[in-house]
C-alpha cells in the first residue's frame, strides 16, 4: 500500500480506456499489479464507473494526439483510415509521451516503419512524408534558437 501505487494506477487508468474497461470488468484481476490497500482498491473499482473518468481518457488522449498533430498533420491525415487503430496500438506499446514534441513524434514515426502492412499505401511514401515534416519542425526549431 502506497500513494504512489494508487496515483499510478489511477494515471493509467486516465490514459488508458482499456484499463478502464479491464478494472469494469473485473477489478481484483486489472488492478492485481498495483500495491494497493482495500480501501484505494475500492475507491479505483468505483472511479472507473464515474463520468469524469470517460472526459480523462478523452483530455490524455488529446494531449498525446497534439503533439503528433503538431508536427505531422499531413501524415495523419493519410493515416486517418487507421489512425485510431495505430494510435491504440502505440499507446498501448508507449503508455508514456515525451513532452517534446519532436521526440514523441520520432518515436511515433519509428514505431510506424516496424508496421509497415498496417499502413495504408503507399507505406513508403507516407513514412517519407512523416521524415519530412518532422525534419522541417527540427529545422524551424534550430532556427528559433539561434
Amino acid at each position: 500500500m502506497s500513494m504512489a501505487a494508487f496515483q499510478r494506477a489511477y494515471a493509467d487508468l486516465a490514459g488508458s480506456p482499456k484499463l478502464c474497461l479491464a478494472v469494469r470488468a473485473d477489478p481484483v484481476a486489472a488492478l492485481a499489479s498495483y500495491d494497493l490497500d482495500a480501501r484505494e482498491h475500492g475507491r479505483l473499482a468505483r472511479a472507473v464507473w464515474q463520468r469524469g473518468m470517460d472526459a480523462n481518457c478523452t483530455l490524455y488522449r488529446a494531449t498525446r494526439i497534439t503533439a503528433l498533430n503538431t508536427i505531422i498533420p499531413l501524415t495523419l491525415g493519410l493515416l486517418r483510415p487507421v489512425l485510431r487503430t495505430l494510435l491504440d496500438a502505440y499507446w498501448e506499446e508507449h503508455p508514456v509521451h515525451d513532452v517534446r514534441f519532436t521526440r514523441e513524434t520520432a518515436r511515433f514515426i519509428a514505431w510506424l516503419e516496424t508496421r509497415p502492412p498496417a499502413l495504408p499505401e503507399p507505406t513508403d511514401e507516407i513514412i517519407m512524408l512523416a521524415r519530412r515534416e518532422l525534419a522541417v519542425e527540427e529545422t524551424r526549431l534550430a532556427g528559433a534558437e539561434n
